[in-house]
């Protein structure tokens, strides 16, 4: 079994083999690209099934284009980028934005092979309440709001309440598309400690994508549960572990992260989700469940602005204090089969919340 120090070793030494091949989704070639289906798949039904005996039953079968990049031994030699597992979480009905999403991984992270992870719709699909709740209470989040707004500056501390919201059908699929992908996190890696990169399909990698990665794995502690490589900052950091990596305490957004199999056990030990997924893996981290760490700076943006052409409504968009750098969308609507990414509709008054299923994050333009 191959150790987590090797497991770091390997992605650590990223940026120095990274092939200028461009991103592609498909399956990564390795020693074990010729083994029989048949043998991986008994494997990888074992480790699921090893993964869920503390309590935690199996979820809905994962729908996945291609199969698992396979587990590459350590032997010593510069492993390239295309080694790192990785999976970008899609809407069916948005092939759009998994191609814009393929251009930019294809300029700024040469070499990755991904695969298009399909997310789950939160109009259409059944998710069961043991996953994720239906309403959430703010309470928990309002207080690292509050943090934000005073490390920020901001005057409006007085406009953070606590209330109960009801999720949105969006934010309910969000949470399941992750809980599926910290499963197959862990079908992938079967019995070893291998990461998965996981993506939203609005990420956009930055141009030192793959030196400030490498140089912050160099510095990441053994027993790391999370990555994040996109974040929106609420609370100071605990330490400083590096120039290029700090331990966080609260951080919002999901649109780009490592997770090892060990944080994937304890996100699913955790379940249900009771409110926004970011926000309810940030309140893991601040509780001290998992430990958590962010590249800095952040080396994966979200496209555009936060709550612009997303397919996830935010249920507690309009309760951000005025001074809040977030910029509302209540201006756009976006019809669940009509829209592109290009032709944003009128909303029919200015506290429309929609309601179409994919990702989520919490982000400001000045965090970016």
């Amino acid at each position: 079994r191959r150790s987590r120090a090797a497991s770091l070793g390997i992605l650590s030494r990223v940026a120095l083999a990274a092939m200028a091949v461009g991103g592609r989704v498909g399956v990564a070639p390795g020693p074990l690209a010729g083994a029989k289906k048949k043998g991986l798949k008994r494997g990888r039904r074992a480790a699921s099934a090893a993964a869920y005996k503390d309590g935690v039953g199996p979820l809905r079968r994962r729908r996945v284009m291609g199969e698992c990049p396979q587990v590459f031994e350590n032997t010593g030699m510069q492993v390239a980028l295309r080694d790192l597992p990785a999976i970008v979480v899609n809407l069916e009905r948005r092939p759009d934005r998994l191609q814009d999403c393929g251009a930019r991984l294809a300029a700024h992270c040469p070499g990755l092979c991904y695969n298009r992870f399909t997310a789950t719709d939160g109009k259409r699909d059944i998710i069961p309440a043991s996953e994720v709740a239906s309403s959430w209470h703010t309470g928990r989040n309002v207080v690292y709001q509050r943090l934000r707004a005073i490390r920020k500056g901001w005057d409006d501390l007085d406009t953070y309440k606590e209330r109960t919201l009801e999720l949105s059908p969006g934010e309910r699929g969000c949470a399941s598309s992750h809980i599926r992908a910290w499963q197959h996190c862990l079908e992938c890696a079967g019995s070893t400690n291998r990461p998965l990169l996981v993506l939203e399909d609005d990420a956009a990698p930055t141009p030192d994508f793959v030196a400030t990665l490498s140089r912050a794995l160099a510095a990441l502690p053994a027993d790391a549960h999370i990555l994040y490589l996109g974040y929106s900052q609420a609370a100071d950091w605990r330490r400083e572990m590096s120039p290029e990596l700090v331990e966080s305490e609260y951080v919002w957004t999901t649109v780009g992260y490592i997770l090892w199999p060990a944080g994937a056990r304890i996100l699913l030990s955790k379940l249900p989700v009771d409110q926004p997924v970011d926000n309810w893996m940030a309140q893991l981290n601040a509780s001290g469940d998992v430990k958590a760490y962010c590249v800095r700076p952040k080396i994966v943006r979200q496209a555009e602005a936060w709550n612009v052409n997303s397919d996830v409504a935010h249920s507690d968009e309009h309760y951000w204090g005025p001074d809040s750098d977030i910029h509302h969308s209540d201006a756009f609507y976006w019809g669940p089969e009509e829209h592109t990414a290009k032709d944003p509709k009128p909303s029919a008054g200015p506290t429309v919340f929609w309601d179409v299923g994919s990702e989520d994050s919490e982000i400001s333009t000045e965090d970016l």
